[in-house]
Parts: structure tokens; sequence; C-alpha cells
């Protein structure tokens, strides 16, 4: 076994010296199996791999210190040259560099300086030619000008054939393209002389068909010339003959010859497959699907509707045969235009049928119809074993149904008002507990605007087409993907809301009797109570259809006292078996809630007295708090947190000061109650706070100005008891209600002008002796609530004296003072800031 020769030592690798331990630095003299000094082990396959790695250390350091060595050489050698060139400059001036000197750059390539003199000079001469024949064609005969326009149209044809084999191809297509232009001048001049009759043709067909025939002859000239620009040229020529023969025909025939054209383009893209073709039939059939949309929205007569839903059919059909072979952002954009032209084209003619309530629906249905023959297609092509085009085909009909989707819920918006007022209720037009009797619900309230039985089927369409995407459409390959569940649950809830809601407003559409309509909101929203047990999900659907059924009861005094009762123990049953802790939380919040409300509305219609509601609520709310103490801590959380709302909620409901002031007292005490626990010893500083309010707003409310004398007395007694658990507790604890109770309502009384001179002399000196005794003792409650009373107290007394001073001197005096005191404190920012923080930290630093 070699022993391990260490670097550790920088001698170690020198020649002649002794290694060294790696570990402890001990000289090694000869081979040993373990330091004699540490007992490291210098032997094995570890040791090994380490006297290795030594030997790569040293030999890095040894290539550092050449390189080290090399790069100082180098810049000295840099170093002197600087120096020469200095001295040369000196003597014979600045010579730049010729290796770093930049090129000239060029403002316009060769090649584009030349296909702009061209295109330029090509310009120039269809200009010339144009003014040519419009302006000096009458001064030449027949001969002179058929010789001048044929010679010149052969000559600028005939130029490309020579020009392009001598290398010249940007100047041959120029002239190729002037050409084109004299062979359109040709065609006018012909017809404009009446050459063989054709002056007998009427413009418009003569235009369309001299196009066709110029576009046919142009092509054949760029194939037989092998020019590259003819043939593009000729296609998109190709696209106008039929538009400008049906031009002033119609909306429709426009249309269909657009279309016609696309078809063409489609078939010779399906031959070819140009890219050429294939921006044509884009721009055409884009064109054509476009009008035709437009149009249909004016349409109103079955006769021209069948026609026009027709062509536009044949464009789905087209677009539809492109897509599923074209790559993916076109295929993805064709589907959608289709199956939104497809919609249209099903929905215009029987929208023609219907009288003006039913117009609504075929639309939605119609989207209804085309997302179930996507979801059929791709179903259909998933299943096909030997189809070339199915991923296309099934990636085309996905992109079909979201979109049909998308279009239905857009195309169902108008029902959107009607359905909206048969939701809320009848509270607009009738009082709470008013009545409403047993007739149907459409009489009772005389609403014209209230949803119908066309409404019910555009909602049930809406709820069916988000069934549809959720059974057939989101299947990615496995129920085990999160997003396929995901998107799956939301699809789902998205088809139960619309369900949810067809059947709400269903009795009230149908114009069923006030009861009937009670009856089925309850059910429906027990039944989603009962599903939300299991998908937590159903829970804001549940919720959502108790405060529907809710909004209609509250017209009947017997249907409020039902409805509340049944659906706080339907929330009370959910809060108990539900699997999710949102879902029992929820649960056990509404239960809450609605025992509140019928415990109010039992009082009220026992014809007890109203002005005591705050005190049922209160009631309520103390009764939520000893249940949430009994609860888990989800519910319990929930169950409180809706006591307390509930609480406030009747605070708010008092009806003068005396009721107010029972009131906070009844709070005071709960609220003491529930301080006993031990996890809610906070809330006796909430309690103490609503005894305070409760004395002082009874002192208000008898009109007391002597309000000293029924503070100060329990104000001494609260310092007694504070000052012997001053030790225990923070200052607050200590002192913070005594003080409270005293100054606040004696500085309520200040402010309130009752006395003379007297309380606010002898509330100031006591404050202010409350804020030094604060001070000496670093007690934090004395020192803020002293210090806060002095300032409110000196603020009343100088307010008078601030005021005549406000209106003696002159209005630009206090902004002049405000800007001047906004510019030292922005002068002396830092210094103030830095006083605010010692300040704020000498504060907290209080006990």
């Amino acid at each position: 076994m070699a022993a391990v020769i260490g670097v550790g030592n920088p001698a170690g690798m020198q020649p002649g010296a002794h290694p060294c331990c790696p570990d402890c630095g001990e000289p090694l003299t000869g081979p040993h199996a373990a330091c004699p000094a540490c007992a490291l082990p210098l032997s094995g396959a570890l040791a090994g791999e380490l006297w290795r790695v030594d030997l790569a250390l040293a030999d890095l350091r040894t290539r550092e210190a050449q390189l080290t060595a090399r790069r100082n050489e180098l810049v000295a050698a840099l170093r002197a040259a600087r120096t020469e060139t200095k001295q040369a400059e000196d003597h014979f001036g600045a010579v730049p560099s010729p290796v770093l000197s930049p090129k000239r750059p060029r403002d316009l390539p060769v090649k584009a300086v030349q296909n702009l003199l061209l295109a330029l000079g090509g310009l120039l001469l269809v200009v010339s030619a144009i003014v040519f024949t419009a302006v000096s064609w009458g001064h030449l005969g027949i001969g002179g000008r058929a010789a001048i326009l044929l010679g010149l149209t052969g000559l600028v044809l005939a130029a490309p054939i020579p020009l392009r084999r001598r290398g010249l191809a940007a100047t041959a297509e120029t002239l190729a393209m002037l050409g084109l232009a004299l062979l359109f001048l040709d065609g006018y001049a012909a017809w404009q002389v009446g050459l063989a009759g054709l002056d007998a043709i009427h413009p418009q067909p003569y235009t369309a068909g001299l196009i066709g025939v110029v576009a046919v002859a142009f092509a054949t000239y760029g194939r037989l010339a092998r020019l590259r620009l003819p043939t593009p040229a000729a296609v998109g020529l190709a696209q106008l003959p039929l538009a400008v023969l049906t031009f002033d025909k119609g909306a429709f025939w426009l249309v269909a010859a657009l279309l016609a054209t696309a078809c063409a383009d489609a078939t010779a893209w399906l031959a070819g497959r140009q890219r050429m073709v294939a921006v044509y039939f884009g721009c055409t059939w884009s064109l054509g699907v476009a009008i035709g949309l437009a149009e249909s929205l004016e349409t109103y007569e079955p006769r021209s509707a069948w026609p026009l839903s027709g062509a536009l059919i044949v464009a789905v059909v087209a677009g539809l045969v492109i897509a599923v072979r074209a790559p993916r952002p076109w295929s993805v954009a064709l589907t959608a235009v289709s199956a939104i032209t497809l919609i249209t084209a099903l929905a215009v003619p029987t929208r023609m049928l219907l009288e003006s309530p039913w117009a609504v629906a075929p639309a939605p249905l119609a989207g209804l119809a085309v997302t179930v023959l996507a979801v059929l297609a791709s179903r259909t092509a998933s299943a096909a074993k030997a189809a070339p085009l199915r991923a296309a085909v099934v990636q085309a009909s996905v992109t079909a149904a979201v979109t049909a989707a998308i279009a239905t819920a857009l195309l169902s918006t108008p029902v959107a008002m009607t359905v909206i007022v048969a939701l809320a209720g009848p509270l607009d037009q009738r009082e709470v507990w008013s009545g409403i009797g047993t007739t149907g619900v459409r009489e009772a309230l005389g609403a014209q605007s209230i949803a119908g039985p066309s409404d019910l089927v555009v909602l049930a369409a809406l709820a069916l087409v988000c069934a549809v995407l959720a059974l057939f459409i989101v299947r990615p390959g496995g129920t085990d993907n999160a997003d396929w569940r995901a998107r799956l649950h939301m699809l789902i809830v998205v088809a139960l809301a619309f369900a949810s809601v067809t059947v709400a407003v269903c009795p009230v559409a149908l114009g069923l009797p006030y009861p009937a309509v009670i009856a089925v909101q309850l059910v429906l929203a027990v039944s989603l109570a009962a599903i939300s047990t299991r998908a937590a999900l159903m829970g804001v659907l549940a919720l959502a259809a108790a405060l529907e059924v809710c909004v209609w009861a509250l017209v009947s005094e017997p249907a409020t006292l039902i409805v509340l009762g049944v659906l706080a123990v339907t929330a009370a049953v959910t809060g108990r078996v539900a699997r999710t802790p949102a879902v029992r939380a929820g649960a056990a919040a509404t239960a809450t809630l609605l025992i509140g409300g019928e415990a109010v509305a039992l009082w009220v219609a026992a014809d007890l007295q109203s002005r005591f509601v705050t005190f049922v609520l209160l009631g309520v709310a103390g009764v939520a708090v000893i249940v949430a103490a009994l609860l888990k801590a989800g519910p319990r959380v929930a169950v409180e947190i809706t006591g307390y709302a509930l609480g406030a909620a009747g605070l708010l409901l008092a009806v003068d000061l005396p009721m107010f002031s029972l009131a906070c007292a009844v709070a005071g005490v709960l609220a003491a109650g529930t301080a006993l626990r031990p996890d809610r010893r906070m809330a006796g500083y909430v309690g103490t706070a609503f005894l305070l309010l409760a004395g002082w707003t009874r002192l208000l409310a008898e009109r007391v100005e002597l309000v000293e004398a029924y503070t100060v007395p329990f104000s001494l007694v609260l310092l007694a008891i504070g000052w012997r658990r001053a030790r225990q507790s923070s200052s607050w604890a200590a002192y913070g209600a005594g003080l409270s109770f005293s100054f606040l309502p004696s500085l309520l009384a200040v402010y309130a002008q009752l006395g003379g001179w007297v309380r606010p002399l002898t509330l100031g000196v006591a404050s202010f002796v409350v804020l030094l005794l604060g001070a000496r003792s670093r007690l934090q409650a004395p020192v803020a609530l002293g210090g806060f009373t002095l300032a409110a107290v000196a603020l009343h007394e100088l307010a008078p004296w601030i005021a005549q001073l406000v209106t003696a001197v002159p209005r630009w005096v206090p902004v002049a003072a405000g800007g001047v005191a906004l510019v030292l404190i922005g002068a002396t920012y830092e210094a103030r800031l830095k006083d605010v923080r010692r300040m704020r930290a000498g504060f907290r630093g209080l006990r």
C-alpha cells in the first residue's frame, strides 16, 4: 500500500521535500499506513483517490502561476507600446489604425435599390400608357391605335424572356407586371372603340369577362415565360369575375359568388397545396362569410333567409374541409368561424317561422345542435382505427364544440334581463308580508318583462351545452389527470347552475301559483344542499338557491316562517354530515344566520313590539357563542363570527339612545361571559368597552350635565382594582378602563358645551397630571389617554381664537404658512423621521 503524499504544506510538492499528512500537516519521512501524529489512514482506495486529487490541485497551482507570470509580461509589453504610440503622436500627429476603422454603413442594399428603381420605372410607364389611352387616343386612326397598343403590349410581354435568360430576373418581373396593365388597357380600348361589336356588351359583364380572360392568359404566359409573379397575380384576378358579375344583384348573389370562388380555391389547394392559393381562399372565404353573417342580421323574409342559409352551409363545408388539413393556427381560426357560421345558418330560417316571444330561442338551440354535432364528430373520429386525418378531425371537433358553447352563451344574453326580473322576486311591486294570494304569479305581479317559456328553452339549452362538453369533450386520455378533473368539475358546476336557474324560473315563467313557486324553489335549495355534502363546489349553488327562495318568501308571512325554518334545519344537517371542512363551516354560518332570521320573524309574527328585535338578535348571538364553544374548530369559528354579526345588526336596529345603551350593556355582559373561555380572554376588553359605551350613552340619553358625578366614582373603583393587578398585567388592562370611563364622557361634554370654563379647566388639569404620572412611571395607558385628552381640551379652547385669527388675516396667509411648513418639513425630513421613530420607540417602551 503506497503512502499518501499530502499537499497541505506548500512544500509537499516541491522536489526533495518530504510529503505531509493531508490532515494535520505532519512531515512523512517514509511510507506509512497511518499518520504517526493524528492516526489518519493513509492506505486504501480513499487514500489513493486523495493522492490523485492532491496531485491535480498541485498541477493547477503550477499552471496558474505560469499563466499569471505570462499575463504580467503581456501587460508590461502593452504599456511599453502605449508609451511609444503617445510619443509618436506628439511628433507626427495621431494616425488612425486601419484595422479598427469601421466600414461606412450602407443605407440600402443593392437589391433593394434595384427593386425600388424598377418599381418606380414601371409605375411611370403605366401612368404614361393610361394617359396615352385616355387623352391621345382620338388623334390616331383605328389602324394606328391598334398597331401602337398591340405592338407595345407584345414588346413588353416578349422582353422578359431574354432578360430572364441573361439573369435580369427583377427587370423581367417588372416588365411582366407592366404587360398585365397593358392587357387591361387593350381590353378597355377594344370596348371603347367597339371592336368586333364589343361596345354592345354591358360594362359589368364585360369587365368580369375581361378579368377572367386576362387572368387565364396571364397565368399561361407566366408558365411559358417561367416567371414568378404572373401566376399569383392571375390567381388573385381570378377571385374577381364572379364578384364583379353579381355586384349589383343583391347581398345573397354576392355571397354566393364569393363562396363559389372560395370553393374553387379550395379545390385547387387540395390538388396542389400551394400557400398562395390558401391565402386567396382565406381572403375570399372570410369576405363571403362576413357579408353573409351581416346580411343574416337584417334578413326578415323566409324566401331570402333559406337561400342565404344554404350558402352559409356551403361555406361551413368548405371551411371544415380545409381546416382539417391546414396548419394549427389557421385550422383553429377556420373551425371557430365555421362553427359560428353554422349556428347562424341554422338559426336564421327558423327565426322567421316563430313569433316575437320565441325569436330568442333558435340561436341558442342552434348552438346546442352544433355542439352536439361537434361532439359526435369527435367521438366518431376517435373511434376510427385507420383514419389518416383522425387527430386533425378530433382537434377541429373540439374547437368547434368549444366555440359553439361560447357562442351559445353570448346568443343567450337577450334573456338575461327577463330572467333577472323573475329571480328578483315580487318585492319591487309588493311590500314585506303584504301577501300575494294563490293566483298565478304573472297575473299577481302584472309584470310584462318577466320570463316566459321561451326563456326556459334558452336556459335549458345552456345547461345542455355545458353537460355535453362535460360528458364528451374533456377527455384527454385518463381520469388521473388533475387538470381534466378540475375542468370536468367546473363544467358540471356550470351546467348545474344553468339547470338550477331553469328550475327556479320555471314556475314563474309558467305562471304557477305562489305556493308552487315557493315549493319548487325550496326543494331546489334543499336538493343542492344535499349534493354539497359530497361536492364542495355545489355549496355556492345551494347558498344562491337559499337566498333566492328567501327573497320570494318575504312577500308572505307563512312562507317566510316555513322557508327560514326548513332552510335552517337543512343548513344545520349539512354542516353536520358534509365531508369538506369549508362546506361544514359555511353551512354552520348559514344555519346561524337563518336561525336569527327565524327568531326575528317569529317575534314579529307574534305581534310583539318590534323595538325589542335588538334583544332577540342579541339573544341569538349569545346562544351562538355558547353553541360555538361545543363545536369543532372549523364550524366553531363560523358560528361565533356569525353570532357576532347578528349582535352587531341588533345594535344597529336600536330605535333610540336608551335602547342602544341597554343593548350595549347586554353585549358587554355577553362579551364578559365569552371571556371566561381560555381561548377568548381578549373578549373581556370588548365587554369593558361595551359597558363603558352603555354608561356613556345612558348619560347622554338622560341629558345629564354633571356626568362626572356618575363616572368619577366608578373610575376610582376601577383604578383601585387596576392598581392591585398592575404588576401582573399591562397598563391598559390595569388603568385603561378606569381612565376612559372618566375622560371620554367628560370630553364629550366639553365639546357639547355643557357647563362653562370649570369642566375644561378641571379636565385639562386632571389629564395633565395623569400624563405626568404616566411618564414618570413609564406607563403607556396614562400617557396615551392623558395626552389625548389634554390635546383635545386645548384644541377645544383654542378653536375660537384660531377661527378669529383665520378670519382676521388675509386668505393667502394660511396658504403661505402651509407652504412654508411643507418646505421646512421636506428640508428636514430625515431628521423629523428620526424624531418620530424615537417617539414611537419610546412609547412602545412604556409598560
